[in-house]
């Protein structure tokens, strides 16, 4: 009891120093707390410094973005110009394969060039053509066969070839506008070597002359050339090269209706109106502006460098010096030499407050560890007292072996056992756990220790015992504090034993040489709660080699991490595993063991105490 008082004394002691340092953290009115000199006057100072560098900052990019948009707007101009003539070419390609006798025309063409540039060809009327397709039954000059032109003259065949060709120049004039953009022409290349073989053309020359020339078109093809390899994003940049300072698109492609062994292929440029010169000129301009881009970007890094990284660079390296000296005096005199107009400037000021209130904390934890350190110096006298108070040496006789443990959750537990003889032939066997735990529950358990012991030796049976006790605990309990309670007499000579339980765990026997299991018994309200309770007794006989185990809540309730109880199932699992040689201190060992195990790294839920007898063994 003495060991109590001292223990709610320290108590006392530890929730008093606790007041105090919480008092003094959060009094920063004593001397050496110091206030902000940034307080109220700059709260937002770094928002305006860095929103003015992201707004002149935004201007320029704006500039820069507006200049290639422009670019862009190039680009796309002549992507758009390649994919359309690429179209253009493609039906063109279309509409001339579509004649059935084009094999035959291009050789026709070629072979009699110079016959028909003497005779000065001019188109065949309608009305010959006529003739012609009616007598082949044909509707269209393109439906003819080179199976029908056998059938014909050589003068119709004549006829037929002049005709087709003006009909086809006059779809390539169909791609041709006012301003002579676009150039077609049909050319064949007989050689590896030689010039091509021109066929046709929608800008035939003003003296007649349509076709049987050789003509250099080496610039031609270095147009398409160029367009096959410009990709969209450079396109441009290749029109720049082109020596009469205008964008020129080429394409070129087989006649895929010839079979012959020559190369025949339609070549086709684009010439678009876009001046050369101004967009050398807006070249020029983005390099400027990019160049002063670059200039302003270092004068505002240089500038963000002075508000943000340098001030926090000297912040970190104060503050990583006083991780290491834990000098305050130090840490205030560098942070006051930051001298930034803004919220960083602000955070210096805090800091160094932060630090001072610190120093202060840590002197007060320095305090109440000691005082901390006395606590459990008593606490662990008090646990000391506690386990004296329980039987150490229990009754030994030739008729039975008997042992106990416990293992309380904290310093001062509230489970406990007693075992002791009443005379020569009885033995009271009691366990018993109070509600709570710590010193309030160490008190109630001192007392309900003492009040079962001294009952008991009276005399009576456990019913009347549990009774009786149980009126004395209500009177003056107004914590409603209350106590389960397990409590046997045991006659040894006969083996007879009479218990009553008071709201505690089923205890396990073993007997008749089978396995323990848990006897479920007549359960009467925990002691201490209301008076006038009544209990009942409970008989039975252990024989030779039959066992008793009791225990408290802790065995049952022990907890997993996951909240998952070890539970009365796994304890009888455990308790029939034992073997019949076992004696009580290896078999309460083995149950320790297995919820040791089962509850792994959680903490200790509760106290946990057992008692275990044996007789005759």
């Amino acid at each position: 009891m003495e060991n109590t008082e001292a223990k709610g004394t320290v108590e006392n002691t530890e929730a008093k120093g606790t007041v105090e340092n919480t008092e003094a953290i959060t009094d920063t009115g004593e001397p050496g707390a110091k206030k902000s000199r940034h307080s109220g006057k700059n709260g937002h100072k770094i928002v305006l410094q860095i929103g003015a560098i992201i707004i002149v900052l935004f201007t320029l990019v704006t500039i820069a973005v507006g200049n290639m948009v422009t670019m862009s707007s190039f680009s796309t101009a002549l992507s758009s110009n390649m994919a359309l003539f690429s179209i253009y070419m493609e039906n063109l390609g279309d509409t001339v394969e579509a004649y059935k006798t084009m094999n035959w025309l291009i050789d026709y063409w070629r072979d009699n060039s110079k016959t028909l540039i003497k005779k000065g060809i001019g188109k065949e009327s309608d009305d010959d053509i006529d003739d012609i397709l009616k007598q082949l039954s044909r509707v269209y000059p393109k439906d003819v066969t080179e199976e029908d032109i056998t059938k014909l003259s050589p003068e119709q065949q004549e006829r037929f070839a002049i005709y087709c060709y003006y009909e086809i120049q006059d779809i390539y004039r169909l791609y041709q506008d006012d301003d002579d953009d676009i150039a077609i022409l049909m050319a064949m290349t007989e050689k590896e070597g030689d010039d091509p073989f021109v066929l046709l053309s929608n800008t035939p020359e003003e003296d007649g002359v349509l076709f049987g020339e050789r003509e250099n078109i080496d610039e031609i093809q270095e147009v398409i050339e160029n367009t096959t390899v410009a990709s969209e994003a450079e396109v441009w940049k290749w029109a720049f090269s082109t020596p009469d300072n205008q964008m020129l698109f080429g394409k070129s492609m087989p006649v895929d209706g010839y079979t012959g062994t020559s190369k025949v292929e339609m070549l086709g440029v684009f010439s678009a109106e876009m001046i050369y010169e101004d967009m050398v000129y807006t070249d020029h301009i983005k390099k400027d502006v990019i160049v002063m881009m670059m200039f302003v970007l270092l004068l505002i890094l240089l500038g963000l460098y002075f508000i943000v990284p340098r001030p926090l660079e000297m912040v970190k390296k104060c503050v990583s010096e006083y991780s290491n000296t834990k000098d305050t005096d130090e840490l205030t005199r560098k942070l006051s030499t930051i001298h930034s107009k803004n919220e960083i400037g602000a955070f210096a000021d805090e800091f160094t407050s932060l630090a001072l209130e610190m120093d202060r904390y840590t002197r007060e934890m320095e305090r109440l560890a000691g005082e901390r350190e006395k606590v459990a110096t008593e606490l662990n006298v008090a646990t000391n007292i506690q386990m004296q108070m329980l039987p150490q040496v229990f009754p030994s006789g030739a008729g039975f072996v008997v042992s106990a443990s416990t293992y309380p959750a904290k310093e001062v537990g509230g489970d406990f056992y007693d075992c002791y003889m009443i005379d020569d032939d009885h033995m009271a066997l009691t366990i018993a756990d109070v509600s709570g735990k710590g010193v309030p529950a160490a008190l109630f358990m001192a007392v309900s220790k003492t009040m079962l012991k001294n009952r008991t030796i009276v005399g009576g049976t456990p019913a009347e015992i549990l009774h009786d006790v149980n009126n004395w605990l209500c009177e003056g309990n107004d914590s409603c504090m209350f106590v389960t309670v397990w409590h046997g007499i045991l006659t040894i000579s006969t083996g007879e034993l009479v218990s009553a339980n008071a709201g505690h765990e089923n205890p396990g026997v073993r007997s008749g040489g089978s396995a323990f299991s848990l006897v479920k018994t007549n359960h009467g309200a925990p002691l201490g709660l209301v008076k006038e309770n009544e209990y009942n007794d409970e008989h039975n006989v252990l024989s030779r080699g039959d066992a008793l185990f009791v225990y408290t809540d802790g065995v049952p309730e022990a907890n997993t991490t996951d909240e998952k109880m070890f539970g009365e199932e796994r304890l009888e699992e455990v308790l029939s595993a034992v073997s019949k040689d076992d004696a009580p201190d290896a078999i309460m060992q083995k149950v320790k063991e297995a919820v040791d195990e089962f509850a792994g790294d959680a903490p200790q839920y509760d106290d946990l105490t057992m008692l275990c007898i044996i007789m005759n063994p």
